[in-house]
């Protein structure tokens, strides 16, 4: 345990340490299920990030204060840490004696740092973008964080599949809605790029079920001076507008409410969407074939068949609607298993003339699998098309 300390220790005094995680608690009891610090940019202090089983509450503590009196306590209250610093990773594992294993390896901080640095990013590094300042990403010189990295790539990319629907855009202003927005990483980084890149009219509406972060993203927006990008509390199915609506965009969105905001979005005849879908489960219970037994029968096969045929299952009834829809991957693996984007067009042709030979696609698909999804159900309700 002393090694372990003093690793700490020394990388934290010295400011090389990016972040650590104390995690797997030695008593069931103990209602926090990890504790994530990383540095921030008063060199003095740490972001600390206490995780509980349905909320987290963050505090920003003096490091001498962390070293003295909360390290001690930590090192024996959990049985790994993971500690993060530019060049270098340790993994420390506690035995029941509290004798630590220490595991180094190089670290992908230090990889991200020298590498991928030199792509075109629409967001570029080095040069200040306020939002991302604000947020935490950047530095106020414009340079991206070491530790957020992967999120700076992340809200680039988001932004790249953003712009190849807009490569020929003709300048017109846009409405966009973003259900499920969180923290708004994203939405923040669409209006900067339809107000400071395409420089196009845009308003943009965020909802989310969090309050408490409504409220601070709209404080965040007044901040920046995002004038038309505003943030409701409430839920996708109750929400609606009697303005048009351009584009809809949906993140992680559990189960049906992916649905739902497909639903949102043909009712008001949305040009496009971007779903990412997440935790499909209402046909996990449906789904039922002779012929896939093998797979059904093992949980973790089934959870990811069940996404699968979700996704495609909505990818077709979009088609049959008349959206142009392609299937990609949205960010790496190893940072979520959720990726699967799903980037809807409305088709500005006339409506496609195998409308019918899709239908019967569909038909067939749906009983090869033995499903009734609640949005075919409610597409069919509302009159979108016949069955």
């Amino acid at each position: 345990m002393e090694k372990a300390s003093k690793i700490f220790r020394d990388l934290l005094q010295s400011n090389e340490m990016h972040s650590c995680t104390f995690s797997a608690p030695r008593e069931k009891t103990n209602v926090i299920k990890s504790i994530h610090a990383k540095s921030v940019s008063n060199l003095n202090e740490l972001k600390v990030e206490f995780r509980h089983q349905k909320h987290n509450d963050i505090k920003t503590i003096l490091k001498s204060e962390f070293i003295t009196k909360d390290l001690p306590k930590l090192l024996q209250a959990y049985k790994q840490l993971l500690i993060k610093s530019d060049s270098i990773e340790y993994q420390v594992l506690f035995n029941k004696k509290l004798v630590g294993k220490i595991i180094e390896k190089k670290s992908d901080i230090a990889h991200v740092s020298k590498g991928n640095r030199t792509k075109n990013y629409l967001i570029p590094d080095n040069i200040p973008c306020p939002f991302l300042i604000e947020i935490g990403v950047m530095e106020p010189s414009g340079k991206v964080k070491p530790n957020f990295y992967k999120k700076f790539k992340q809200i680039n990319r988001f932004l790249e599949l953003v712009d190849n629907l807009y490569t020929k855009h003709d300048g017109s202003p846009q409405h966009i809605i973003d259900f499920g927005c969180g923290k708004s990483y994203l939405t923040f980084a669409i209006y900067h790029y339809f107000k400071n890149v395409l420089k196009t009219q845009v308003k943009i509406t965020g909802i989310d079920i969090k309050e408490e972060v409504i409220d601070h993203c709209n404080q965040l927006a007044s901040k920046l001076n995002f004038s038309h990008l505003n943030f409701v509390h409430g839920q996708i199915h109750n929400f609606q507008t009697d303005q048009p609506i351009d584009f809809v965009i949906t993140l992680h969105a559990c189960d049906i409410a992916t649905d739902d905001a497909i639903l949102f979005s043909l009712k008001n005849n949305a040009t496009q969407m971007m779903f990412v879908p997440c935790c499909q489960h209402e046909l996990n219970q449906q789904l039922h074939n002779e012929n896939s037994s093998a797979m059904l029968k093992h949980g973790i096969l089934k959870d990811r068949l069940t996404a699968i045929i979700t996704d495609s299952m909505r990818a077709q009834l979009l088609e049959i609607a008349d959206y142009k829809v392609q299937c990609m991957e949205f960010i790496d693996l190893e940072h979520t298993a959720k990726n699967i984007l799903l980037r809807c067009s409305k088709r500005n042709s006339q409506p496609v003339m195998n409308k019918e030979d899709n239908i019967n696609k569909y038909l067939q698909f749906k009983n090869e699998w033995s499903i009734n999804p609640y949005l075919e159900q409610k597409m069919k309700s509302l009159n979108y098309f016949s069955i």
